[in-house]
């Protein structure tokens, strides 16, 4: 079993800490255990018992209701909610919920069907858009904001990796356009999802893409670079590194005419950190929108 504290919980089912002790107390919710220095602390029951009670409480939930219902009547109730729903924002979440519970359990077969199930009911495009994608902002994957277990990590990258490549797998290679994207991370980056994940967008819009991956060596990315000559680049930073603006500003100062898009966190990638003429991307919807310009 997995420990979880109550800043987990608040974080995960962006519920305030406060609100949650009050659900113990008065309704009984969770009864978490302690430490020997007595801090609380949730397992995965506990975990997905409640997120799937902060789902319900958004869709006219009631907490003294909810809070003496069983795991069956609840998990019957969120089948309910994605089956009747015609809104994508109520079925997201839905099965945000879902894939979080299946991440903290390990619950691989749990993760497919919910995937497979978001794809059903709203497309792949919006499956990666309005359910992996705030996922993985959720619980700190792309930024790095350890909100989740280093097991639990290399479980969810593995899984998400493994559904990008495959839906990057099945898209047509052939293209007209004019425009060429190339996507890499400098050599001190590794965090790859958020550049897979824009691999798969650019190449379902019809574009021509260059994946270098992770770890690109400077000279390495200069001769790709002027061999190729792409008129896009995108980049992602995750960690701290001193040198960002100086590998921004070097390879915009080297190749003028390329349009330079960099993400990361506001933490890692601030104003500070980005050198004029390198435009940054906080979305997807970002990137789509840089994309057809």
């Amino acid at each position: 079993m997995n420990r979880y504290s109550i800043k987990n919980l608040e974080e995960l089912g962006d519920v305030k800490a406060h609100t949650i002790r009050i659900w113990e107390q008065r309704y009984g919710l969770l009864k978490p255990d302690r430490t020997d220095t007595n801090i609380r602390y949730y397992d995965d029951n506990d975990l997905k018992k409640f997120l799937n009670v902060c789902l319900l409480l958004k869709n006219g939930g009631k907490i003294s209701k909810l809070s003496r219902m069983s795991e069956k009547d609840i998990a019957d109730k969120i089948d309910l909610l994605i089956a009747a729903s015609d809104k994508h924002l109520q079925a997201s979440e839905a099965f945000i919920n879902q894939l979080l519970i299946a991440v903290s359990s390990y619950d691989e077969l749990l993760f497919d069907k919910t995937f497979k199930t978001a794809v059903t009911h709203m497309g792949l495009k919006n499956t990666y858009l309005k359910v992996i994608y705030p996922m993985l902002v959720k619980v700190g994957l792309l930024w790095c904001k350890n909100n989740i277990m280093p097991a639990q990590e290399h479980f969810l990258s593995n899984l998400i990796q493994k559904k990008l490549f495959a839906a990057i797998d099945s898209l047509s290679l052939k293209s007209k356009s004019k425009e060429c994207w190339l996507l890499f991370l400098y050599q001190q980056e590794d965090h790859e999802i958020g550049l897979l994940f824009a691999n798969y967008l650019l190449r379902q819009m019809g574009l021509k893409v260059i994946y270098l991956g992770a770890r690109v060596p400077f000279e390495n990315l200069e001769a790709v670079i002027r061999d190729c000559k792409p008129t896009h680049a995108l980049t992602f930073f995750v960690r701290h590194h001193p040198q960002i603006k100086n590998l921004l500003a070097d390879t915009k100062k080297q190749f003028k005419y390329l349009k330079l898009y960099a993400s990361g966190s506001s933490d890692v990638l601030n104003e500070k950190a980005l050198p004029n003429g390198v435009i940054k991307i906080n979305s997807p919807n970002e990137l789509l929108e840089a994309a057809v310009k």
